[in-house]
């Protein structure tokens, strides 16, 4: 029994034992299921965090990137605004189109980095078919399209509505954009891959195109660069406003002008023509007045020194045969100095005759220069009329009292007959030459005391034949020249240097519309304290009959005379 005991005891030691073992063991093999168990959720969780680090270095990766490309697009439309903003203050400081038009299309292309910028106009009443780029900036080596005639047949019923109606049009590739044939032909030309074409309106009337041109390959539009140059084509229309305003102005600017000049030379006219209508009958009536009276004294003073000299034969005879002469007849003879008287009678009477003769010289000069028998184109020696005008003015250039003489000098050519209005041609050499002596007299009155009579003035005409069928007549002073500040004025009606009342400042323009009236040019050449010269430059036949016609109606002047 105890042995017994002792086999159960050993077995269940040994059960005990057993179970110790495999209780360790399955503590143990749990130990390593929980082990790995704890490492594999430690990877898995590893790999969590790194695939959640992973989508979040992504997601910062792509914030930042959109960021960046937020902010690449904020500064381009920050530089697309700045950039806007210069152009358009730079199209409105100036109303120059072509200015206009050059810095658009330079601003734009450089702002785009494109190949080309165009200005495109339509021709007037082409149909919208035809027109030509006014103004670009373009690329090399890609050609110029400026001043070539583009044609393009389909273009007028295709497009133009759309671009009229303000429309846009951005192509991303020509070749893919479902346009017609013939226009790919003529993009095609200036080596066109895409563009973007903004209408320009005058008003609701299509003017023309902003054409941006891709050349070198395809390119997709922004809807920024779009906008902006949507933009600057409002500016262009603007422009194009304004400059139609400027040129209705600038039109009506010159229409009043040449309504006031008409005016003033309408009035110039009118008192001209009273002026001469009055000064031609005195000039006319006194010529005929004395011409009458001097004719009959120079045509018997022949006949006065005939019979004075028979006269004093006779005496001479009567001394000779009678010489019982009775007293009373001998100191009569004696009272009156017979021979004095028989000396001086013939000398008086010659000093009559000259006198007569110059009275004629004068009243002949006088017809010659105004010429009332000739109030029609007829071919005239000038030379006559520069030496009529000159008699008339003799007094003025012999040395009177404290006023100094004027010599003049005359260089004729051989010149044939001039085809002119001979009246008024000599007008004008009054009115030159009475302006030189004016100048001559105020230079000598300027001159120190001890000066004067060293100083001499001269005129010097001269008289030439230029290429056979022109004639120069330059009439050249020595006194002070004329400043160059008033040489442009000198020809304006009204103008004149004179002090006041002694001059109207009408002479040279006068004589500057007489001269232009007979196709020729009047011109003035001078210099600080050498003198003027004024260059009369006429054709020596007038061209046609027209001209000719022309010239007869002209208004009839005045001579300077009144200056």
């Amino acid at each position: 029994m105890l042995s017994s005991t002792i086999g159960a005891g050993s077995a269940i030691a040994f059960l005990s034992w057993l179970t110790g073992i495999f209780s360790a063991l399955s503590i143990g093999l749990l130990a390593v299921y929980f082990r790995k168990k704890i490492i594999q959720i430690e990877q898995n969780h590893q790999q969590d965090l790194q695939q959640r680090e992973a989508e979040l270095n992504q997601r910062n990766w792509d914030l930042e990137s959109n960021v960046q490309q937020r902010t690449i697009e904020l500064r381009r439309l920050s530089e697309q605004q700045t950039a806007l903003s210069e152009v358009i203050g730079k199209i409105r400081s100036s109303l120059d189109l072509e200015t206009i038009f050059k810095l658009a299309a330079t601003e734009v292309r450089q702002l785009l980095e494109v190949d080309r910028v165009g200005i495109f106009r339509f021709y007037p009443e082409s149909g919208y078919d035809d027109g030509e780029f006014v103004s670009e900036d373009v690329l090399p080596p890609y050609d110029s399209a400026l001043n070539i005639r583009i044609h393009d047949h389909c273009f007028g019923d295709r497009y133009a509505s759309r671009y009229a109606s303000g429309q846009i049009q951005a192509v991303d590739d020509i070749l893919n954009a479902g346009l017609s044939d013939c226009h790919i032909a003529v993009l095609s030309q200036f080596q066109i891959r895409a563009n973007l074409i903004i209408p320009l309106l005058r008003g609701k009337f299509l003017w023309g195109l902003l054409c941006i041109h891709q050349c070198s390959a395809p390119r997709e539009w922004q809807q920024s660069e779009i906008d902006f140059v949507k933009q600057v084509a409002v500016q262009l229309d603007v422009a194009l406003y304004q400059a139609e305003l400027l040129s209705q102005t600038q039109q009506k600017t010159q229409q009043l002008e040449r309504s006031l000049q008409d005016l003033k030379q309408l009035q110039l006219h009118l008192v001209q023509n009273e002026k001469m209508s009055a000064l031609g009958q005195l000039v006319a009536g006194v010529a005929h007045e004395i011409n009458n009276p001097v004719n009959f004294i120079y045509g018997n003073i022949n006949h006065v020194d005939s019979y004075t000299r028979d006269l004093l034969e006779l005496l001479q005879l009567y001394e000779q045969y009678d010489g019982s002469a009775r007293a009373e007849i001998q100191e009569k003879m004696e009272s009156m100095d017979l021979d004095f008287l028989a000396q001086d009678l013939p000398k008086l009477l010659k000093s009559m005759k000259i006198g007569a003769e110059r009275i004629r010289e004068i009243v002949l000069s006088l017809r010659n220069f105004s010429r009332l028998d000739q109030a029609d184109v007829k071919e005239v020696n000038i030379h006559d009329g520069l030496d009529s005008t000159l008699r008339i003015l003799q007094h003025r250039l012999k040395p009177i009292s404290l006023r100094f003489g004027i010599e003049v000098v005359k260089n004729y050519g051989v010149v044939p007959l001039v085809e002119c209005l001979a009246g008024q041609l000599n007008q004008v050499f009054m009115n030159l030459l009475a302006n030189a002596i004016d100048a001559l007299q105020e230079f000598h009155e300027s001159l120190p005391p001890d000066e004067c009579l060293k100083e001499q003035g001269k005129i010097v005409i001269t008289t030439q034949v230029i290429d056979s069928t022109w004639v120069h007549i330059s009439i050249q002073d020595n006194g002070f020249g004329i400043p160059v500040a008033v040489q442009s004025k000198l020809f304006d009606p009204f103008f004149t240097t004179k002090p006041v009342g002694k001059g109207t400042g009408l002479g040279l323009s006068i004589s500057y519309q007489v001269i232009e009236r007979h196709n020729g040019t009047l011109e003035c050449f001078s210099l600080p304290d050498r003198g003027s010269e004024f260059l009369i430059k006429i054709p020596i036949q007038q061209a046609n009959p027209s001209a000719r016609e022309r010239l007869n109606l002209g208004v009839t002047l005045v001579p300077a005379l009144l200056e």
